[in-house]
């Protein structure tokens, strides 16, 4: 049998092709990221009425992304509240709610993600003044590495676009973080959603 022989250089050339090769799969099955809102856009906002007395409101939406990138949504903000924040309500197995802060949100190419009430949402905290239904307020979403701003325009409301009123009290997680808003609310679980967010929203104070 013949030996072929190969030069040094010759299977430096080979192993270059062969990383090339196998790295392509790689490539193709990847995601990138968009430097900023890419094509980035939100559906249906709305601010809920905050509860009288309550210095917090909540903010909803649901989130498009069109792109062929995906989209991380660093965090929020709006030049008529204190400060803003995403949240998230989580329940366990025992049926309890707690909220806690979320620093991230990845909207993935052809992806949806809902701001809603029960899960994730934005906490708008100290009002700079009082806001009532049919009111403007003007939401703020950092994006990506260059911190894009994408501006939203929400609609203060009742309740919900579309929702049944009959139903506005049914996620209070929004509202009353801390404020004892929820105490006659009709379902016991909000009172301690209430309770927890209250505590999410100490404990980001002293952290402040």
């Amino acid at each position: 049998m013949k030996r072929v022989l190969i030069g040094a250089r010759a299977r430096q050339g080979l192993v270059f092709t062969l990383a090339g090769v196998l790295s392509l799969p790689l490539v193709a099955c990847g995601t990138s990221e968009a430097p900023d809102c890419g094509s980035l856009s939100a559906a249906d906002p709305w601010v809920r009425v905050a509860p009288e007395g309550a210095d917090v409101m909540g903010a909803y939406f649901t989130l498009s992304n069109d792109g062929d990138d995906k989209v991380i949504v660093n965090g929020v903000s709006s030049s008529q509240f204190d400060r803003a924040e995403m949240h998230e309500t989580v329940v366990n197995e025992g049926g309890q709610a707690s909220m806690h802060p979320i620093e991230q949100v990845v909207v993935g190419p052809g992806e949806q993600v809902a701001f809603e009430s029960g899960g994730r949402h934005v906490m708008l905290f100290s009002p700079s003044q009082a806001y009532a239904a049919g009111d403007q307020v003007e939401l703020i979403l950092a994006c990506g590495s260059d911190q894009a701003e994408l501006p939203i325009a929400a609609t203060v409301r009742a309740d919900g676009p579309g929702s049944d009123m009959s139903h506005g009290g049914h996620d209070m997680d929004g509202m009353g973080h801390g404020n004892g808003a929820d105490e006659d609310a009709s379902e016991p679980d909000l009172s301690d959603d209430a309770d927890s967010a209250g505590n999410a929203n100490e404990d980001s104070a002293s952290a402040e």
